[in-house]
């Protein structure tokens, strides 16, 4: 952890294909709130309809409810400009309070990259 006292999180954007991937890596809390909404905008202004924003939070240590809710408006943006959001989750951390709240199926959840780049 740094010594600065701010939590570990890091974002990265790539185009693959007409898709767009995000990979987030660190903790997802009320600090990183506003640079995980910002990489999530931009994600979702990139994308062309109908190819899909995948978000890759394989490398996540801890989903709070500011990023569940952050996920949750930019799958609606998306959706509402015709285009897909999918969650790539593979570790407790996520999927936890992802099956806590019933939202795996609603997020499109995949346990890799490939499995969701393959189902859209």
């Amino acid at each position: 952890m740094p010594t600065d006292g701010r939590v570990p999180f890091h974002t990265a954007r790539e185009s693959v294909g007409a898709a767009v991937l995000v990979h987030i890596a660190g903790e997802i809390d009320h600090s990183t709130a506003p640079e995980l909404a910002e990489c999530l905008g931009e994600a979702v202004r990139a994308v062309t309809a109908p190819a899909p924003v995948v978000v890759d939070l394989t490398a996540v240590r801890f989903l709070g409810a500011q990023g569940i809710g952050l996920l949750l408006d930019h799958q609606d943006h998306c959706v509402s400009r015709g285009s897909e959001f999918v969650v790539v989750a593979n570790t407790a951390a996520v999927l936890r309070p992802l099956r806590a709240l019933e939202l795996t199926t609603t997020l499109g959840v995949r346990s890799s990259v490939p499995d969701a780049m393959a189902s859209l």
